[in-house]
């Protein structure tokens, strides 16, 4: 069963950007090799696991942070991490 560590508002807002992050890439020519490599081995299905993945480990990073104005800066820095490393 599948645990909200910071409530089931915080996550979805939380896999939003992360999705959007990832759909914007793939919608590149070249996207970044996290996200070519995923939907290469994996199809659609694996962009999919990719945003539950990502989601989760930021909300488990994050467990217990009440937010006051930095959640968009940690979401792009860890976004920025995952997706282009």
């Amino acid at each position: 069963m599948k645990t909200f560590p910071n409530g089931i508002d915080c996550y979805l807002e939380t896999h939003f950007e992360i999705s959007g992050a990832i759909a914007t890439e793939f919608a590149k020519n070249t996207p970044t090799a996290v996200v070519a490599d995923r939907h290469s081995a994996q199809g659609h299905g694996g962009l999919y696991e990719l945003a539950e993945e990502l989601t989760d480990l930021f909300e488990k990073e994050h467990a217990g942070v009440v937010w006051d104005g930095e959640y968009f800066e940690e979401i792009d820095a860890f976004i920025k991490k995952h997706l282009y490393a």
